[in-house]
């Protein structure tokens, strides 16, 4: 389930880390992951198994891919710090305050400057995101908006409970295209020739 931490305070990624720490030292809540969008912090559901496995699935073929493409691709829980990179260091981390800290299910990266121990520092090429039932607006909606803001070119949605993916070519910024698939078709990408996904070969659906 993903839920709004109900407080005005608006958050960085500093005092998000401090939050982060604290929640996650109180009995019971040592497993909850949370998201910050916009200054705003979500608590994060946990996925059910069809959405570990339909992002497995496209995990899988991804990186066949991107073998030896000089792209990596990485897979949750891996955080992606957001910013603007007109208002960066030349060399180093940014110095402005980081108010999108996201963990994307997956995420394809071809700098290896942006790969800190931290996490990923600004945006990558393409995202991935699997919708789950609680939290749809955060994928359709939030993070959708913050994608496109801070430059990544290629966003993913993929809704194993409709049987749809929807893909945005946000590469040119004032330009954005939109694209809807059914599971019954060859989701391609826009940015990445050869890169698809069948979507019919996908057996991982888990029944209650």
């Amino acid at each position: 389930m993903s839920v709004t931490i109900p407080n005005e305070k608006q958050y960085d990624s500093d005092g998000f880390a401090k939050f982060v720490e604290i929640e996650k030292s109180k009995p019971g809540n040592e497993n909850n992951r949370y998201e910050l969008i916009d200054g705003c912090i979500y608590m994060m559901g946990s996925p059910n198994m069809t959405h570990y496995n339909i992002a497995d699935f496209i995990e899988q073929i991804f990186k066949r891919y991107f073998e030896n493409k000089g792209c990596r691709v990485l897979h949750a829980p891996v955080d992606l710090f957001l910013f603007d990179k007109r208002r960066t260091k030349l060399v180093g981390l940014p110095k402005v305050k980081i108010k999108n800290v996201v963990v994307p299910d997956l995420m394809v990266v071809c700098s290896q400057t942006q790969i800190k121990n931290k996490g990923i520092y600004g945006a990558p090429e393409l995202i991935v995101e699997v919708v789950s039932e609680s939290n749809p607006e955060n994928d359709y909606i939030r993070k959708l908006n913050a994608y496109h803001m801070f430059g990544i070119k290629e966003y993913w949605i993929v809704n194993p409970i409709k049987k749809t993916a929807r893909i945005y070519d946000l590469s040119i910024f004032n330009n954005p295209q939109e694209y809807n698939y059914t599971f019954e078709n060859i989701v391609k990408s826009e940015i990445f020739s050869g890169l698809y996904v069948d979507f019919k070969q996908f057996t991982g659906f888990v029944v209650d």
